[in-house]
């Protein structure tokens, strides 16, 4: 059964042209995706230029979410280098109104295993009954956590799921093997959405679909009717979107948006602009896909 929380959007954070956060943009950016039928959105994430935005920006972004998807739809990211910050933004999430709360593991210098489910069991002690799903990103963090340990990061009382991202399908299933039955694991590989769901994970947090969202809606609603052939369909869709972000990069996907008529601005982390090829390859994608 393909659950409707099966595809959650990993949303960009719109900028002004002068780097100011554009707080009207993104409840803009939030109700035009649920209004295509997004049904929840992870929000203040590697997408979201996490790395980029302070405490007070990381509030905004996840008030705005709040206001229009509420409560049971919104993911926020609350991690951070040291566990000492996830603390503040777990209890400013939670003041907020937030129920569902992410934390990438330490990142930068690597923590040992004590130290990661130190960091953990310290923001379930401040998380109140707001449930925790850790966030593996090993190509980001520097941090490769094994099964085993998501395991033992499971038996921590508010630890209720997870996210990997930068990994495949038959990688992120050895953590779905390893962890409770009932733990949410969710895959951040856009292109893999339909085989990770076909093979029992909860679902998808996906980048491309805050840009292109109606091929990975698609798929999901081929897979729960069992059409095979809308799926194969949808599934090509889906390919040709994350070839045209060059796997969601976050520079791509604002352009993408932009092109749309949607609030992006320029990114805050340092990548490059589209090259005039791939601002093309985006018209192009866009016009079909969306």
């Amino acid at each position: 059964m393909i659950a409707p929380a099966s595809l959650l959007s990993a949303t960009p954070v719109p900028f002004e042209n002068n780097g100011d956060l554009d707080e009207k943009g993104q409840e803009a950016l939030f109700r035009h995706l649920k209004d295509v039928g997004i049904p929840g959105v992870f929000v203040a994430g590697t997408t979201g230029e996490f790395t980029a935005l302070d405490d007070d920006e990381r509030a905004a972004v996840l008030r705005a979410a709040l206001t229009v998807y509420g409560a049971d739809a919104v993911y926020a990211h609350v991690g951070a280098a040291a566990a000492r910050q996830a603390e503040r933004l777990t209890t400013q999430a939670v003041a907020l109104g937030a129920r569902k709360l992410a934390a990438i593991t330490p990142f930068y210098l690597p923590a040992g295993p004590a130290a990661l489910i130190d960091y953990y069991r310290r923001l379930g002690a401040v998380a109140g009954d707001a449930r925790i799903y850790v966030y593996l990103f090993a190509a980001r963090t520097g941090l490769a956590v094994t099964p085993d340990q998501l395991a033992e990061l499971a038996t921590i009382p508010a630890v209720v799921g997870a996210k990997i991202s930068g990994q495949p399908t038959s990688v992120v299933l050895q953590y779905v093997r390893a962890v409770p039955d009932d733990f949410e694991v969710y895959s951040g590989n856009d292109v893999e959405f339909g085989a990770f769901l076909r093979a029992g994970g909860t679902g998808a947090v996906s980048g491309v679909s805050s840009v292109f969202p109606r091929p990975f809606l698609e798929l999901a609603d081929a897979l729960r009717s069992g059409d095979e052939q809308a799926a194969d369909v949808a599934q090509a869709r889906i390919e040709r979107a994350v070839d045209a972000t060059s796997g969601a990069d976050i520079g791509l996907l604002k352009a993408a948006l932009s092109l749309q008529g949607l609030p992006a601005g320029p990114t805050r982390v340092a990548l490059d602009q589209p090259t005039p090829g791939q601002l093309e390859t985006l018209r192009t994608a866009v016009q079909h896909l969306t």
